[in-house]
């Protein structure tokens, strides 16, 4: 059981987030719904926007229409908004205000979205996408790129959706936000979770995790600073305080002095009035003058050494604090080159998961690759074995029995004759069965690799007519050659042997006594159309469809009951294949069969072959 809620729903916060993100962004803000602190009915702005266009003012005409969409768009009647957006699109196109167009763009986007129409909201969001790649802002770009992956992954195009997240993260590392780039890995994680790429999905919630706790890390370590900042203020204030504190007391100090004085003078007066005369007080007045100017000059020089202790304490506390301020700086520095480390570990961390996961495709896909071809030998070799158990053994045995027969003189020499005829038949039958298990194991095992070459076809032909010449005798079929005489085509003459062997020999096996065989050619633009027919007794439709089929183990007793691998047919089409042609058949059932090739024509037909 998973400690953490589904990818699917935890997730979709982000698309939220993006949400949110596209309408603080958006150029239409929903307080524009009141002019001058009253509300605007929907009817008042369409009517402003009607004004505006007959007076040749598109923007202004725009500017109503946009916010009587806004207005509906915000009671949820979303069919009206796009009447009103496209209409104010129009204004927009016209003074090619291209501004206006992609915010309008945007807006659509969003309401087609909502309506769960994706296809037409992906188109908007493209040409939004567009709009924002012209001025190159990375920000919005991102976002762009963001609401597409999210549309694309509504319309199940998971593929696509993790292109353009990976566009995203891109311009997120570019420009080192690492926010965007958590958010990036995170969409990744849930658009590969709902294409079942469980690999994928794993790699990037891991590298989503990882990026979200270095911004958790951040904070704290934001409001860590933060507190040393506070507490440095505090220091600040006290030792603030603490001069304003010395300032009172001298000043306190000061006026306590001259109040002594003056009540000092006040008495010295009072008993100079009283003691002497005008000529004594005169005197009097003069030396107490100089004691109040004596006792002045001491004030100033201990309001001077006030100052004096005041500034070297306002230099000693200035001095702590850019101490302080460069502990701080530095202690930033090395944070910043830490979280840099720690960044450069992360994406070698990232390269490197790629690397393992590309590596684990390729040994994957060898492994798939060895498996289809082991699976292919399997079957070859099987199809071999089946074949040579029973398709070759059976006629060595009735020859086994023939010559036991003969050995023990049970036989009549008539009889002998007769047996022997047939056993030759019987041989040359099973011989060219041989062949063909053994073209159609070499060309399983090694591959088909024709040699072309500038053949005569008649030749070939011609050929077929010898080869077959005792069995066609011992069944009274007519073998025909139509081949042109000078008809010559491009193509392996070995393979070419080969098919037309098979497909005379197939037309003798199903063709009756007294029958015939014909084969024709007719020269089509770059082409030659070979053709084997027979007037035998042809093949019913869902026998035509066993035909060529590999895993359709297909063979049927001939005229004589002559038995078959169902290997001929398959040696033909391949081979015909091989040498840049396509095979056909055309059957009826009692009336015959046709079977059909084509190959290249040679260049020059009268060029003498190599």
């Amino acid at each position: 059981m998973r400690n953490y809620l589904p990818l699917s729903l935890f997730f979709s916060f982000i698309f939220v987030f993006q949400f949110l993100f596209f309408i603080s962004t958006n150029s239409f803000a929903q307080d524009e719904y009141t002019r001058d602190g009253k509300k605007v009915s929907v009817e008042k702005y369409l009517s402003m926007s009607k004004e505006r266009e007959n007076e040749g003012d598109y923007r202004g005409a725009s500017d109503y229409l946009n916010k009587a969409a806004l207005i509906k768009w915000e009671a949820k009647e979303l069919r009206p908004a796009i009447n009103f957006f496209q209409h104010s699109l129009q204004f927009n196109e016209k003074v090619n205000n291209e501004s206006g167009m992609y915010g309008i763009y945007s807006n659509l986007a969003m309401i087609y979205a909502d309506l769960a129409m994706y296809d037409s909201s992906l188109h908007f969001f493209q040409k939004t996408l567009e709009g924002r790649r012209k001025k190159s802002e990375n920000v919005t770009i991102i976002s762009s790129l963001v609401n597409i992956s999210v549309v694309l992954n509504n319309l199940k195009r998971y593929d696509e959706s993790a292109k353009f997240l990976k566009e995203a993260l891109a311009l997120a590392q570019e420009m080192n936000d690492v926010a965007q780039m958590r958010s990036c890995y995170g969409m990744l994680a849930e658009t590969y979770e709902k294409a079942g790429n469980d690999e994928q999905k794993t790699y990037y919630f891991n590298l989503y995790k990882s990026f979200n706790e270095l911004l958790q890390k951040r904070k704290i370590e934001k409001v860590e600073t933060d507190l040393d900042r506070e507490k440095l203020k505090a220091e600040v204030l006290a030792l603030q305080k603490q001069k304003l504190d010395l300032e009172l007391i001298n000043q306190g100090l000061e006026l306590q002095q001259k109040t002594e004085i003056v009540e000092s003078q006040q008495d010295s007066l009072g008993n100079l009035t009283e003691k002497y005369t005008k000529q004594e007080l005169a005197l009097q007045l003069l030396k107490e003058k100089a004691n109040v100017e004596r006792a002045e000059n001491e004030n100033r020089i201990q309001e001077q050494k006030a100052i004096t202790r005041t500034a070297i304490l306002i230099a000693f506390f200035i001095l702590v604090i850019s101490g302080l301020l460069f502990y701080f700086y530095i202690r930033k520095r090395e944070q910043n080159k830490r979280l840099a480390e720690q960044r450069n570990q992360l994406q070698e961390q990232a390269i490197l998961l790629e690397e393992q996961q590309e590596e684990l495709e390729t040994q994957k896909a060898l492994v798939e690759n060895q498996r289809d071809k082991l699976k292919a030998s399997n079957g070859v070799k099987d199809k071999l074995f089946s074949i040579i158990s029973h398709d070759l053994r059976t006629p060595f045995t009735s020859v086994n029995g023939y010559l036991t027969l003969i050995k023990y003189g049970a036989l009549s020499l008539e009889e002998v004759t007769t047996l022997a005829a047939e056993v030759k038949i019987s041989v040359d039958h099973h011989l060219e069965t041989l062949n063909n298990v053994l073209e159609w194991s070499k060309a399983q095992m090694q591959g088909l690799k024709p040699t072309p070459k500038n053949i005569d076809l008649n030749q070939i032909a011609q050929n077929q007519q010898k080869f077959f010449k005792s069995l066609a005798q011992s069944k009274e079929i007519e073998i025909i050659n139509q081949v042109g005489e000078k008809t010559r085509v491009v193509a392996d003459p070995n393979q070419i042997d080969v098919i037309l062997r098979n497909l005379v020999g197939n037309a003798l096996k199903f063709t009756p006594n007294e029958g015939k065989v014909s084969i024709s050619s007719v020269v089509k633009n770059d082409s030659v159309i070979i053709s084997v027919t027979d007037t035998g007794i042809g093949m019913s439709k869902e026998n035509l469809n066993k035909l060529f089929k590999k895993d359709e183990h297909f063979t049927t007793q001939g005229t004589n009951n002559e038995a078959g691998t169902g290997l001929g047919l398959l040696l033909c089409r391949d081979f015909v294949e091989a040498n840049g042609g396509k095979i056909s058949v055309e059957s009826e059932e009692g009336k015959g069969t046709s079977f059909i090739f084509d190959l290249p024509l040679a260049q020059q037909l009268y060029e003498v072959n190599e």
